[in-house]
């Protein structure tokens, strides 16, 4: 049950450093929006309240506090045994897994309208067309969180350090 399971890196091959630490560290949330279902679906993380609006689903919030944590352990230890400590690489990394995830999303929506999404003529031979658009309203939702919990926290936290007097007195 709690196995770690990396995928998506393509054929073994070298990369750059960047490269690599983007697709890992992205697949600690990419990895929620591909696990099966019985059915041999992806799991959908959202469900309709009685007004029509999504929320995340109870499995969903209690994995993501999990995945959360993994990913801010990964990335602590990634920081001080590959950037010697340096923390500026944090606001870095955190970017490069944002977009990542956005630009995964783009590929499943393409994926979703070359497979007929959207069309009716062409989308009625497709099973489960959905899943596309559902795995990119996950990464899309991921991003946000990431955003949201990391590069707007510091953001502020940088602004308030600027506008503090003590830092004009030199």
């Amino acid at each position: 049950e709690e196995n770690l399971w990396m995928f998506d890196l393509g054929e073994p091959s070298l990369e750059p450093i960047p490269a690599f630490l983007t697709k890992f560290l992205m697949s600690f949330f990419h990895a929620l929006g591909m696990e099966d279902d019985e059915k041999g679906d992806w799991v959908v993380r959202f469900e309709q309240d009685e007004n029509g609006k999504l929320r995340l689903t109870d499995t969903t919030k209690e994995l993501l506090p999990k995945v959360i944590s993994s990913f801010n352990i990964t990335v602590d230890r990634l920081i001080n045994e590959l950037f010697d400590g340096y923390e500026k690489v944090r606001v870095l990394l955190v970017r490069y897994v944002v977009t990542q995830l956005i630009s995964d999303s783009a590929f499943c929506i393409e994926k979703w309208r070359t497979k007929g999404g959207g069309d009716e003529s062409r989308s009625d031979h497709q099973y489960y067309l959905e899943k596309w658009l559902w795995r990119a309203l996950w990464d899309i939702y991921a991003s946000e969180e990431l955003r949201r919990r990391y590069l707007t926290r510091m953001m502020f936290k940088r602004q308030l350090e600027n506008r503090h007097l003590d830092s004009f007195l030199g």
